[in-house]
């Protein structure tokens, strides 16, 4: 094909072809039987069976490229869900410090009323008989004085 191509360019060089000038070498569909790109027939098989192919690939990459881009939303989705779980976590382990801190302070109050209220027993049961005896000897002057006729 490339002789016949060579040798149609020299002869045209030369002013030597006559109604042949246009195809430089390459025959027209009628000449060789064959298609409309100078394919055979069973060439021009091939080259559809691989533009089907072609056309089925670049199907499957579009629907690939689809479910990668949805892969992309449901981590930008899992992404800020993680995020705001990981806001509740910080607050709940805020939350539980405070809990710790002021079960701590409640710890403290209560041992402190408990040792105020241990040491203020013995001064209550101190005034109780004090008052006691205050009382006691209130009724004994009370009562030598109506026997003297005091009153």
């Amino acid at each position: 094909m490339q002789r016949k191509y060579l040798s149609d360019v020299q002869a045209q060089k030369s002013g030597g072809l006559e109604g042949r000038e246009a195809k430089f070498g390459l025959m027209d569909d009628e000449e060789m039987g064959q298609s409309e790109f100078g394919f055979t027939m069973q060439q021009q098989a091939v080259v559809d069976d691989l533009q089907e192919a072609v056309q089925s690939r670049d199907k499957e990459i579009i629907e690939i490229a689809k479910s990668i881009e949805e892969l992309g939303a449901i981590f930008k989705e899992l992404a800020v869900l993680v995020i705001d779980q990981g806001t509740i976590l910080d607050r709940i382990d805020y939350n539980m410090e405070a809990v710790v801190e002021h079960t701590k302070e409640g710890i403290q109050q209560l041992e402190k009323a408990e040792s105020s209220q241990k040491n203020a027993r013995p001064l209550k049961c101190i005034v109780f008989l004090v008052c006691l005896i205050a009382f006691l000897l209130l009724i004994l002057v009370f009562k030598h004085r109506r026997r003297r006729g005091i009153f």
